[in-house]
């Protein structure tokens, strides 16, 4: 369409600059980290209602990616550590949704979704939220929308990209990998997931297991018929968005007018050049839907609503939907599909569909769970604790180093051995509480909890005999590591 042949023609000479810039940076993925406000595992617990072992790190990264042209980026995102170096954390990505303008995507300070990977990072994963491209910082005139090639590209440079960052700080992380993300995002989840699993690549990523969370999969089937059914089934705005999206990245249209009833052009190109912000965008496409009684589908000029409603094979604009399904696969890892029957914005049915291909495909690894009656965003917090329920059990937090520990000879533990479920004395430290976790000798986290103020705890009865580690936090924040036997 002209407006974004106008922005394309003038970004040639900046891709050109940019294409000789990365070459001269080809050995780095990330460009810029800057540290961001903490949050507290206190502040964490609240937000999420449930206990968050470790305060986070943040910080906002900026990495070297490629646009839906192939040319080189530079695109922004969310990196969350768990301020804790004595353990090997896992990688993590969180996938946003639909959001309403440029700025309001995850590295930006303040940005409510921000809590997720925060939270993520808080229960053990080092967790990163790519913005997206079109989003942030990222200089693409349009954000292309439920694409699915470059979700999955934005999110798996941002990986590589806090991997260098972590091995130049020497901060150790372990080669488990989960992914996530919620509307949009678990449309972008799905494309990463398939991408990583399908196109295996230098970069050694395996997924450990996944949550896709009420996201559209079906871009060809499910949401396209969304324009046809009775009543309003999903937002206007968003629908329109899709088709802006693609025809900025597949070249469709020479004009607005071609895909788009005369009437509705006008806001549609306002949305485009970055006038209205998504909401307001959505408001006045139902303002006027109302007024005109019309449908989804009269958004649409006639052609293509035609070209739509028969799924024609030969229409480039619906190759361009099927080329934006992310379903036709079979998951090997964990995988947790999860929706609610009620969403007013993203059908159930996309769950339900992505779950029978998966299945006849092959994979044996899907849990398709509904969530109950509840709407889009009712959905939100039950689908984060149902990802959290889904991959705790699987993390494996190995202990790297225990950083700080001081070596206080003084200090001993008796009786060792010990009986399972007996108490275990640590003496020749100040009497007072001391905070402690339990590990076996692989690293593997087997309990926590509080000594009494006589420096006394007891030893689960779900330990294995043999050699256990013990870990104390002391009170100036160094660490005192023993060993003893249960048997």
């Amino acid at each position: 369409m002209g407006l974004l042949r106008t922005f394309t023609g003038m970004k040639s000479i900046y891709i050109l600059c940019l294409t000789l810039f990365s070459l001269s940076l080809s050995a780095q993925t990330y460009v810029t980290v800057e540290p961001q406000t903490g949050t507290s595992r206190l502040a964490l617990s609240f937000t999420a209602g449930r206990n968050i072992p470790y305060s986070v790190e943040n910080y906002k990264i900026t990495y070297n990616t490629t646009d839906v042209f192939g040319q080189p980026t530079v695109a922004s995102g969310l990196l969350c550590v768990p301020a804790d170096r004595g353990r090997l954390f896992a990688l993590a990505v969180y996938n946003h949704g639909t959001v309403a303008g440029r700025e309001l995507v995850p590295s930006r300070e303040g940005i409510t979704e921000r809590f997720i990977p925060q939270v993520m990072a808080g229960v053990g994963m080092i967790t990163v939220a790519p913005d997206y491209l079109g989003l942030g910082d990222n200089d693409a005139p349009v954000h292309p929308y439920v694409h699915a090639d470059s979700e999955a590209s934005a999110g798996r440079d941002l990986v590589a990209a806090a991997k260098q960052w972590l091995d130049e700080e020497e901060i150790d992380y372990s080669d488990q990998f989960f992914i996530t993300g919620y509307s949009q995002g678990g449309h972008a989840t799905q494309a990463l997931h398939r991408d990583v699993q399908t196109n295996p690549g230098p970069d050694s990523l395996k997924v450990t297991a996944a949550t896709h969370l009420s996201g559209p999969y079906s871009i060809s089937d499910v949401m396209r018929e969304t324009l046809f059914a009775e009543g309003q089934a999903t937002l206007p705005g968003y629908i329109v968005y899709t088709y802006i999206s693609y025809d900025y990245v597949y070249d469709l249209f020479d004009d607005f007018n071609e895909i788009f009833a005369d009437e509705y052009v006008g806001n549609v190109d306002s949305f485009a050049r970055g006038l209205i912000d998504l909401g307001a965008f959505n408001t006045r496409l139902e303002e006027q839907i109302a007024e005109n009684n019309a449908s989804l589908a009269d958004l649409l000029q006639d052609s293509i609503a035609t070209q739509l409603m028969t799924a024609d094979p030969t229409s480039p604009t619906y190759q361009a939907l099927l080329d934006n399904d992310t379903y036709d696969w079979a998951p090997e890892a964990p995988t947790l599909m999860y929706y609610c029957t009620a969403d007013e914005q993203v059908p159930f049915r996309n769950a339900v569909l992505a779950d029978s291909v998966m299945t006849a495909n092959g994979s044996t690894s899907v849990d398709l769970r509904d969530g109950g009656n509840l709407t889009h965003g009712g959905c939100l917090l039950p689908a984060l604790n149902a990802t959290l329920d889904f991959f705790i059990p699987l993390l494996d937090l190995q202990v790297v180093g225990l950083g700080d520990v001081v070596d206080l000879p003084e200090v001993r533990l008796s009786p060792n051995p010990v009986a399972l479920g007996s108490r275990l004395r640590l003496s020749g430290l100040p009497q007072r509480e001391y905070a402690f976790v339990l590990y076996d000798q692989t690293g593997r986290e087997t309990g926590h909890g509080v000594t009494s103020a006589t420096g006394e705890l007891q030893v689960p009865t779900s330990l294995t005999p043999g050699m256990q580690i013990l870990r104390v936090q002391l009170a100036d924040g160094t660490s005192l590591v023993r060993r003893f036997f249960t048997k």
